[in-house]
């Protein structure tokens, strides 16, 4: 990597004359941290996950190495620069950085299930449950969604005129589910700012999901804000809590739920291109925003620290069953009366 990879410094725009810097000897791990929101040990990860479909000809058949053009993909996400701006810190063309830009994206997107994983096996859900259970102690958690928007450019067209929420700027609603450590376990970036995020899990194909095969309980459960539906699946605040157990119920719930917004705080801190406004079309950002949630499960399970500004199954199982009718509200009411 150390040959291949580089940064430029000095940059006379009137000779343009660009000194490539050596990572190894020139940019320690902060350093390349700052710049590309992975240290050297995660760059070559990335390169060597992505090796066999990024090695190829480029740039007038002068060949980019895969470290360089995983780099310059990395430098876009975490800046959200231009893309002139981008090419040059690189010292590469607009049109070289656009094409590359593309070609990691989807190269992210297509290993997404790799990486985004919706807990399935009786095993990952005790882990996940006892997880959150150690947060506020609120019993058979498997995950917290809530959405957010990411800004486009405004719109040229009738269709994605669509895009415009309701604060008038246009924009994708994210939907995203994480667990107890920050990971996203599913996320879907298709739906304009104008859905409403109780729409948006109802018919995405988690919910879909929940809906067929969710038998009770011990399946888990998501917690939600009140901008969702109560279900038998997804339990979601008392809007009016007139006893100490609801009060509790809805102290835990909010203690234990918190975890998505700092995880979406995390996300976007990581990777500044979903904080300003993304200057592609919808389907082009969608990918790009599920590109930068595979780079967070990366960058979490390699514990790349965070951008400044055993498997304990005790307590997993342990739940008291209810054997009432499964309706959100019933449940919600059995939850808060044992357990709060």
């Amino acid at each position: 990597m150390a040959a291949v990879i580089g940064c430029l410094v000095n940059i006379p725009r009137k000779n343009r004359e660009f000194r490539v810097i050596n990572l190894n000897e020139s940019l320690n791990d902060e350093e390349l941290r700052r710049r590309f929101r992975f240290g050297r040990r995660g760059i070559e990860y990335l390169a060597d996950l992505l090796r066999e479909d990024l090695a190829r000809e480029t740039d007038r058949s002068c060949r980019l190495a895969v470290e360089e053009q995983v780099c310059i993909a990395l430098r876009y996400y975490a800046s959200g620069s231009f893309m002139q701006v981008v090419g040059d810190t690189h010292g590469r063309h607009k049109s070289t950085v656009c094409r590359v830009v593309d070609k990691v994206t989807k190269e992210i997107v297509k290993r997404h299930k790799q990486y985004i994983k919706w807990p399935v096996d009786e095993a990952t859900k005790r882990r996940v449950k006892s997880e959150f259970s150690n947060i506020a102690g609120f019993p058979g958690v498997i995950g917290c969604v809530d959405g957010s928007h990411v800004r486009l450019i405004k719109p040229s067209t009738d269709q994605e005129r669509g895009f415009i929420n309701r604060k008038g700027i246009p924009s994708i609603n994210v939907m995203a589910v994480c667990d107890a450590k920050g990971k996203f376990t599913f996320i879907n970036a298709q739906w304009p700012g104008s859905a409403h995020d109780s729409f948006i899990f109802r018919t995405s194909t988690l919910g879909c999901h929940m809906e067929r095969n969710h038998r009770g309980l011990k399946d888990g459960i998501i917690l939600g804000d009140s901008g969702y539906a109560c279900s038998r699946y997804l339990m979601t605040p008392y809007r009016v809590a007139d006893t100490n157990q609801k009060t509790n119920f809805n102290r835990g719930l909010c203690r234990t739920r918190v975890i998505i917004e700092c995880t979406f705080g995390r996300w976007k801190r990581r990777f500044g291109i979903l904080h300003g406004e993304l200057r592609k079309t919808p389907a082009k950002a969608s990918e790009v925003i599920v590109a930068c949630a595979v780079l967070h499960n990366i960058a979490t399970m390699l514990q790349e620290p965070d951008v400044p500004d055993d498997d304990n199954d005790d307590g997993a199982d342990a739940q008291i069953p209810y054997a009432g009718r499964e309706t959100g509200f019933l449940v919600r009411d059995h939850l808060a009366q044992v357990y709060f």
